[in-house]
């Protein structure tokens, strides 16, 4: 679903639904190894690096080619940043457009990437605010010239984002596994989130009017995205985790640089019992027990 809202004297608002967590959204907007959404499909793609250093006050920039005689930055400065939820910027690059300098940022236009959860999809609302600095003319005229277009257009390319469709490689989904956790499933399941990413849902005995088991404990919890995890809070006769003689495997499941970054979350107050590095026999993997009991196998063969 898409809501262009007409222009109200110095902004405009743009509604998109998106069929995507907020997480994976807001990768999309600063991630620079997911930002090429960004850029106009019919024309010339940029090599110059995506530059994004995510604090308040810190830049994002990338190039934009229209054509072998015209290009130019643009991106902007971070004025707010809540993750997953809000991101507001200055619109603009030095020497780019529009035109941000220490002479005319009072006179650059704010951008507001407004993040709201529904269910499984996620509301994105941007607005985009002009400087009382210029004449309502000139505001008007930039917003009906074709900024509100470009914005639309811009954001309709959001889906395509990397951030959006995770990898699978082209292999069927394999079994969910289901852990029966010792009274600690909120915390581990939110911690495998913290280390995947992905969309997390939890369900307590009381939402479910169960009685065996602590009102306030998971009946039920499901976290979706490139690495599917659920489980609960074992219930009165339960038996809960214990993994012996089986892994998880996370073989090629992401790139490199990715499976190294899990590993080394998984790590965190867990157990290596074979660090993720090259073997003998040409591919790298590595095993860990995490924090929580789970025994992960994480690995990928060398590139060709």
């Amino acid at each position: 679903m898409m809501t262009d809202n007409p222009p109200k004297d110095r902004s405009f608002t743009l509604t998109r639904i998106l069929a995507a967590s907020r997480q994976s959204v807001f990768k999309a907007w600063t991630d620079p190894d997911h930002l090429a959404w960004f850029y106009n499909p019919e024309l010339p793609t940029p090599t110059t690096p995506i530059e994004v250093d995510l604090r308040v006050g810190g830049t994002w920039k990338q190039q934009m080619i229209v054509d072998d005689d015209l290009s130019y930055p643009t991106g902007g400065i971070y004025l707010e940043i809540v993750p997953d939820e809000r991101l507001v910027f200055r619109w603009g690059a030095v020497g780019g457009w529009p035109e941000l300098d220490g002479e005319n940022e009072l006179t650059a236009p704010v951008v507001t990437v407004q993040l709201n959860e529904l269910g499984k999809e996620t509301e994105l609302v941007l607005t985009v605010q002009f400087s009382e600095h210029l004449d309502i003319e000139e505001v008007q005229r930039l917003i009906l010239g074709g900024t509100q277009a470009g914005w639309g257009a811009t954001i309709d390319r959001i889906k395509d984002s990397t951030a959006m469709t995770p990898k699978t490689h082209g292999r069927m989904a394999g079994p969910q596994i289901y852990v029966f956790f010792p009274g600690t499933a909120r915390e581990a399941l939110n911690f495998y989130a913290e280390v995947f990413g992905g969309e997390l849902s939890l369900h307590t005995y009381e939402d479910f009017g169960r009685s065996d088991g602590p009102p306030e404990a998971v009946a039920h919890g499901v976290l979706n995205g490139i690495v599917a995890l659920a489980g609960s809070d074992a219930a009165e006769g339960q038996t809960t985790v214990r993994l012996e003689g089986i892994m998880l495997s996370l073989l090629g499941t992401a790139e490199p640089k990715v499976l190294h970054e899990w590993f080394d979350k998984l790590s965190v107050d867990g157990s290596v019992l074979d660090p993720l590095s090259p073997k003998p026999w040409g591919a790298s993997d590595g095993q860990v027990i995490d924090r929580h009991g789970l025994h992960w196998l994480v690995g990928y063969e060398p590139a060709i």
